[in-house]
């Protein structure tokens, strides 16, 4: 009798071992499912700036046309701009080969959570450059403007609104990276994090 106790008792152990495992590769497929999901955000993030940066710029020399009629210094800020959206795309290129080279139903957390990190590093490096070279560019274009419009006049309500701009412009850098980068990022790492705790739990247990 004991003896069939203590089988109903290993079955009844074994039943559960089998239940807790299933629950956990449930939870694993959600965190996978929920990484995924914002990483498939940042590819079609770099997928779009492949293919509208260059007409951006295009789009922006025709609306600064006045400035190629000027000549001049003048021509240099809309092609500036051009050259930026120019260099910027096979930047965009290269992030978007890089994610998708990310694959949650085969990587290990340690190789996923390495190219996020290397792909959030260089996100901040030009969050940087961008928070010091649009409010130079942008005073810049907003002189070349005002100088081209009113000339040597001062105008304080047109130089109010000029810098008004300007500050909005800067303000405006990292609340688009944090919604557009940085909040999908800080998704992903959550994710990782806690299939990373599955991971050394699994271990810990294959161990006993």
């Amino acid at each position: 009798m004991e003896l069939d106790d203590i089988k109903k008792m290993w079955q009844e152990m074994d039943l559960l071992k089998t239940k807790q495992q299933i629950s956990e590769n449930k939870v694993k497929e959600l965190l996978k499912k929920e990484g995924k999901s914002a990483l498939d955000k940042l590819i079609r993030t770099a997928k779009v700036s492949i293919f509208i940066l260059i007409p951006l710029g295009i789009f922006y020399c025709l609306l600064m046309r006045k400035f190629f009629e000027v000549g001049g210094l003048y021509m240099l800020c809309p092609l500036t701009f051009m050259l930026i959206c120019i260099i910027y795309t096979p930047l965009q290129v290269y992030w978007y080969r890089l994610l998708k080279e990310i694959d949650f139903a085969v990587m290990p957390v340690k190789d996923v959570s390495a190219k996020i990190l290397k792909y959030q590093k260089q996100l901040q490096k030009f969050q940087m450059y961008e928070l010091v070279g649009v409010p130079i560019y942008i005073g810049i274009s907003i002189y070349l403007v005002y100088l081209l419009y009113f000339g040597a006049e001062i105008i304080l309500s047109v130089i109010m609104v000029y810098a008004v701009i300007i500050i909005i412009a800067t303000i405006m850098i990292p609340i688009l990276y944090k919604k557009i980068y940085f909040n999908r990022i800080n998704r992903i790492n959550e994710s990782l994090k806690e299939l990373k705790e599955f991971e050394l739990s699994d271990t810990a247990a294959e161990m006993y």
